[in-house]
């Protein structure tokens, strides 16, 4: 009588885990950064394979501020919308950005 054995899915393009076990059940995981600068801002993305189903990729933002350790979970839609308004500034523009991203910060915050 022959077995049935579930085969594991193949890994997302983006994985960058050498996966040493053959069963169903894998964790795949990618680390983009540190990119440079005080913040050490790095990406990372995890997604699991359960019995042969592939759940939701995850991603999570994490940098330094003040030399604390900031992390947050990343939403798809403002992950790519970010991602084209920060890559459409100069460097000109990107420190003006970062400008006005403090100031609407601290008038959000009471204190302009």
């Amino acid at each position: 009588m022959s077995e049935n054995v579930q085969l594991p899915l193949p890994c997302p393009p983006w994985c960058a885990v050498e996966h040493a076990d053959a069963g169903p059940d894998r964790t795949h995981t990618a680390i983009l950064g540190p990119f440079g600068g005080p913040g050490q801002v790095v990406i990372r993305y995890v997604q699991a394979d359960e019995d042969g189903t592939r759940c939701p990729a995850l991603g999570r933002l994490s940098y330094h501020v003040g030399g604390q350790q900031m992390v947050r979970d990343l939403d798809p839609t403002e992950a790519y919308d970010w991602g084209h308004v920060i890559a459409g500034l100069d460097i000109r523009s990107f420190t003006e950005f970062a400008e006005a991203l403090g100031t609407a910060a601290r008038v959000l915050d009471g204190g302009l």
